[in-house]
């Protein structure tokens, strides 16, 4: 395996062009592909690695992409117990209780379209490492984080405020397929990246200030399965539900009144997820 970064591009060519390289691939999404894959023309070229062969991509750890590789994606691809099983959504069906509404709208993008929304992601977002002021001293998180909006929204929160960026087109697109399904709008949204299972994210309320009160509040999810947590202020009471690659939830009302909500981390997931949360903020 040969990364982008350690190569001159002349080099680069020479070797594909004398068969020596055959295959490229993401480093970041561990897949590999055809060197013309148009999946891999926006990708970052740290990212970028390449391969003399198949076996030596799937030794790797990779996996064949959905779009160019179709059959060695379909023979690649394990028959998940979701597959088999599939679980029936009623997304007007509420995870809490009372005025607490939580729902569960499942999986709104499809498996190869959520991992191609994932990549995009990855590349098309200005991501920066989270910052938060605690006991008076700065802390830099290793999950990343970016915030875009309508406007250039201040959002306060852990004692720092973020600038909102203007909406880029991947965003643009999720924003009204998440809109559509919802029936609700949204003006920002922040985006979390977490490298793999242990970066999580501690209890907490989104009831800042800054957001519209009991409005609604989307989580989309990319990447790896991860548990997510709510757990009642008062009565302690958790409620968890597993959260898939293009999952959908919804939660506005009393929610972040009477409850608090985590991502735990865990040793058994090595993959990165992404998360995106559809806001409003008060204008």
């Amino acid at each position: 395996m040969l990364y982008h970064a350690d190569i001159s591009d002349q080099e680069l060519h020479r070797k594909i062009k004398s068969s020596e390289l055959t295959l490229g691939g993401n480093s970041h999404l561990r897949i590999f592909g055809a060197l013309d894959c148009w999946s891999g023309k926006r990708m970052k070229r740290e990212n970028r690695v390449f391969f003399m062969s198949r076996e030596e991509a799937l030794e790797a750890g990779y996996r064949p992409c959905g779009h160019c590789m179709k059959i060695d994606y379909d023979q690649w691809k394990p028959n998940s117990d979701q597959d088999l099983f599939p679980r029936e959504i009623d997304p007007t069906a509420n995870l809490l209780s009372g005025d607490s509404i939580v729902n569960d709208y499942g999986q709104v993008i499809s498996f190869d379209s959520a991992v191609e929304y994932f990549s995009r992601l990855c590349e098309e977002i200005q991501w920066r490492h989270d910052e938060a002021v605690m006991f008076g001293k700065k802390i830099v998180t290793k999950r990343k984080v970016a915030w875009y909006g309508s406007r250039r929204f201040e959002y306060a929160y852990s004692n720092t405020t973020k600038v909102a960026l203007p909406w880029v087109d991947v965003l643009v697109e999720l924003k009204q397929l998440v809109e559509q399904r919802t029936g609700e709008q949204y003006n920002s949204c922040l985006l979390n990246l977490y490298h793999n299972g242990s970066e999580g994210m501690a209890w907490h309320s989104d009831d800042e200030r800054d957001l519209k009160p009991q409005g609604a509040i989307a989580s989309l999810s990319f990447g790896a399965e991860r548990k997510f947590s709510f757990k009642h202020k008062k009565t302690k009471k958790v409620v968890s539900m597993i959260l898939r690659s293009g999952n959908l939830i919804v939660m506005k009302g009393q929610t972040q009144d009477y409850w608090m909500h985590r991502l735990p981390p865990t040793k058994v997931v090595h993959e990165p997820r992404i998360n995106l949360t559809f806001r409003t903020i008060v204008e």
